[in-house]
């Protein structure tokens, strides 16, 4: 059921409901789900919406998408990915560990052109810069760095960020999504990563980058750049070639 007075994103309840009916068992592994009208139909939702919704589960590796066919059910138990707004705490907590956050910086910045291009601005406006130590169980397992343009730079400068900030943005902004994109590469970590992360001598790095667009907007409002480690991540080849992360290998279970 999507509940549009929900602060939580129609895509993202859209989302649930087609997961939850996968691991019940209402649509089998290898079954073809419903078309994008009829989902539009059944759900009272835009076709944006359905699209948003299927292709984060084709990421966690619940749908597989078959040109010229449709879309299928993959699998009904993949490993934990790393999704659209999913923040770390939720991860982390529901796999029985205890998470905890260090900030190490909130500023606002003016972003110069190289960083401009990063963040995908195409002016160069304030922006709240946040650098954050991600830890579980008392590891540190990542390095996160976010920048943020307004409304969402306004309302977290004065936050307590120790927390989840996609709890903040989800519940004070009500935020809209119209799209999500991420790209995770493997590289060696920077002296400063390798400081932080407390990091092995030739220990890799997973880097993630995302990208997050409000609807009716053309530009991200939210630039993240997540530094995992790569013996705590790993990454994992998913169904059309897409590639999820699997977490906390040294977490409890």
């Amino acid at each position: 059921m999507i509940d549009k007075l929900s602060p939580v994103p129609l895509y993202i309840q859209l989302r649930d409901g087609i997961k939850e009916k996968v691991l019940e068992g209402v649509w089998q592994v290898g079954e073809q789900i419903p078309t994008e009208n009829e989902l539009m139909d059944e759900y009272d939702v835009s076709r944006a919406t359905v699209r948003n919704a299927i292709s984060s589960l084709v990421n966690e590796g619940f749908l597989v998408k078959q040109r010229g066919r449709g879309t299928f059910v993959a699998r009904k138990q993949p490993s934990v990915a790393f999704e659209p707004l999913i923040s770390f705490v939720y991860t982390v907590e529901s796999m029985g560990a205890a998470s905890d956050n260090q900030v190490l910086e909130k500023t606002t910045i003016l972003p110069d052109k190289k960083l401009l291009a990063t963040l995908r601005w195409k002016k160069p406006n304030d922006c709240l810069y946040v650098k954050r130590v991600r830890r579980a169980d008392g590891i540190p397992v990542a390095v996160e760095e976010s920048f943020f343009s307004e409304p969402a730079a306004g309302l977290l400068k004065f936050k307590d960020l120790s927390g989840s900030i996609a709890r903040l943005l989800l519940e004070d902004l009500r935020i809209s999504i119209s799209r999500v994109e991420q790209v995770i590469v493997a590289r060696d970590p920077s002296s400063d990563e390798k400081s932080l992360l407390n990091l092995d001598d030739g220990l890799q790095v997973l880097e993630m980058q995302r990208w997050i667009t409000l609807e009716g907007e053309s530009e991200p409002f939210y630039y993240l750049r997540f530094i995992m480690r790569g013996d705590v991540y790993s990454l994992t080849p998913m169904p059309g070639g897409i590639a999820h992360v699997s977490h906390c290998k040294q977490c409890r279970s």
